[in-house]
């Protein structure tokens, strides 16, 4: 959402070898710190020490479990549970993946406005994109945009998921080795659950808040953090770590998808 979105919902699952590691404290807070600070008048207060936490630590594990977050973190995104009510936080997964991607932040944000938003990953059979606030033109020169996102996303035996989703992009300005460096943070909200038409798979709710931070030798690096409620036709049958991590991969191949499109190198 994921993105990123919530990028791989769970009926791809991949054996794991050992459960995710369990993200640092620290990391947790200032995950929840950005997500629910999006918003906020000085969000380079928030990121500033996240992006230093990720220049460090970058390539320590792609991936981690995030501790829960409750309604007060994401009061300022729509959400319409319908028929389904309100989010159940009790249900949700977290997880953080810290990765280094293909291609420089320049190239990154220039595919950002692009209406077909499907070229990361070919379980996106649909992912269109309308800009909401803003335009293209003006996000690359340096303005904040927000976007609506329709999508379906398929999986195994035939499954496919539908679902709507706001995107809001807002450009930063932080220290990056002693130099004063443009970073983008986005957030991804489910506008409504997205069923299956059984009703026996679903994402029921998802919340994404991520941030790209140039390296100063140029690599982009992309911590993405999501919380969702995923229902599968198979839960209980499987171990929740190996649902857990293939979320996990399931980011991390959507990131060095992005990363391909925007080199123009083939997926």
């Amino acid at each position: 959402m994921h993105a990123a979105l919530l990028v791989s919902i769970a009926f791809c699952l991949s054996a794991c070898a050992k459960p995710p590691n369990a993200a640092p404290a620290t990391l947790d807070d200032m995950s929840v710190a950005l997500l629910s600070g999006f918003e906020g008048d000085s969000p380079e207060t928030i990121a500033q020490p996240l992006a230093e936490w990720l220049l460090e630590h970058v390539d320590d594990d792609d991936g981690f479990t995030l501790a829960d977050i409750g309604a007060d973190d994401v009061a300022d995104m729509p959400y319409d549970g319908g028929e389904d009510g309100d989010p159940d936080f009790s249900q949700q997964r977290g997880i953080g993946v810290t990765h280094r991607v293909v291609g420089t932040f320049e190239e990154h944000a220039a595919i950002v406005p692009e209406a077909d938003q499907s070229f990361a990953d070919p379980t996106y059979q649909i992912w269109d994109r309308g800009v909401a606030e803003g335009d293209a033109d003006s996000f690359v020169a340096g303005a904040d945009m927000r976007t609506d996102n329709f999508i379906e996303k398929s999986g195994a035996f035939g499954v496919t998921i539908a679902y709507s989703l706001g995107k809001d992009y807002r450009w930063l300005t932080l220290d990056i080795g002693g130099v004063a460096t443009d970073t983008l943070m986005f957030r991804s909200y489910e506008l409504a659950p997205g069923w299956s038409e059984d009703h026996n798979n679903g994402l029921v709710y998802g919340w994404t808040i991520e941030l790209w931070v140039p390296d100063p030798d140029g690599d982009l690096i992309w911590y993405n953090a999501s919380w969702c409620q995923l229902v599968t036709a198979i839960d209980g049958m499987i171990d929740d770590d190996y649902v857990v991590q293939s979320i996990i991969d399931g980011t991390v191949d959507y990131m060095d998808g992005t990363g391909k499109h925007a080199t123009g190198a083939e997926l």
